[in-house]
């Protein structure tokens, strides 16, 4: 299905390096450490540049393969971007992959902008994590902590096999990970059903902060409010697909507020094509989920953001 050069290129290199986009989700902490398990299996030594990750993401075992010291330092031989549509969302991971000698950048994001010596990517695919069970799986055995690891990721990126990204090939490479022997039931309680009274008054915020217009409902969080409630930005990602289960809603957007007068900007959409619109503002993603970094004051950010979604929901 892929062009999988990946065996033959660190047949002779041991230390190799992954990374994923800031504020990493289900799907980007899967892919390096189901990647980092698969690699660890052919004798290699994986190292994770990854930013902090929610605790739910402990169950994956991958921990271990984290590296916690002066990026600067680096100079790697090969490094993996994965589960990143743009150099730039790899954070100051960034640098350590311009020093590398050879890249590979795998994704599924349609907006991907091909920045890998070696680019795999593939938007069709529901997620990273299923674009990287097709590569290693040419070459490894599919063990339990692979399995755990890209099982999370598919079932994070596809809202539980809901979202449109699902399809008849993601249910069979699901299938094939539960057929290895994972425990579905903890890694759904996990991942899913568990929270943090921290996360939960943040999401009680953005409640309160909620508004509903013309079937566009959007919210935001201001940095005063996860002060307040002891949360931190990796419990807020699901803001904005909660927003969607409102009755007559067709897109949701949400604002969060971030260092140095950045707003970061959510898009979710049951029909509109939100990659578009995020890509007005630098960002992109999947045309039904996409977000963007924006320079401004928070409310004014939100406010022309609905007024945006709100002309393309009217051009319809």
């Amino acid at each position: 299905m892929y062009e999988n050069t990946i065996e033959q290129d660190i047949k002779n290199i041991q230390t190799i390096y992954i990374s994923a986009h800031v504020n990493p989700d289900g799907d980007a902490v899967g892919s390096v450490m189901g990647l980092a398990f698969a690699l660890e299996k052919l004798g290699k030594t994986p190292v994770i540049l990854l930013e902090h990750f929610g605790e739910e993401f402990n169950i994956l075992n991958g921990n271990r393969f984290l590296y916690n010291g002066d990026y600067s330092e680096l100079n790697p031989e090969i490094m993996f971007a994965v589960d990143c549509g743009d150099k730039e969302r790899l954070g100051e991971a960034g640098s350590v992959f311009d020093r590398a000698t050879l890249t590979y950048n795998i994704d599924h994001h349609i907006s991907n902008n091909l920045f890998g010596d070696k680019n795999i990517v593939n938007s069709q695919a529901s997620s990273a994590c299923e674009v990287v069970y097709e590569l290693v799986s040419q070459f490894v055995d599919i063990d339990l902590n692979i399995a755990t690891a890209l099982y999370t990721g598919i079932l994070t990126d596809t809202g539980c096999f809901m979202h449109n990204c699902t399809s008849k090939r993601t249910h069979q490479v699901a299938g094939e990970l539960v057929g290895v022997g994972i425990d579905t039931p903890f890694i759904h309680q996990k991942i899913l059903k568990e929270k943090t009274i921290e996360r939960m008054k943040i999401e009680a915020r953005a409640v309160d902060n909620m508004n509903y217009s013309d079937g566009i409902a959007y919210t935001y969080i201001t940095a005063k409010d996860l002060e307040d409630s002891g949360a931190s930005l990796d419990q807020i990602g699901g803001i904005v697909g909660y927003m969607l289960s409102i009755k007559g809603s067709q897109v949701s957007v949400f604002a969060s507020e971030r260092d140095n007068g950045i707003v970061k900007l959510s898009f979710r959409s049951k029909s509109v094509d939100v990659n578009k619109i995020a890509s007005e503002y630098g960002g992109g993603g999947h045309i039904l989920a996409a977000g963007a970094s924006v320079e401004g004051n928070l409310k004014d950010v939100l406010e022309k953001a609905v007024e945006r979604v709100k002309r393309e929901l009217d051009e319809k």
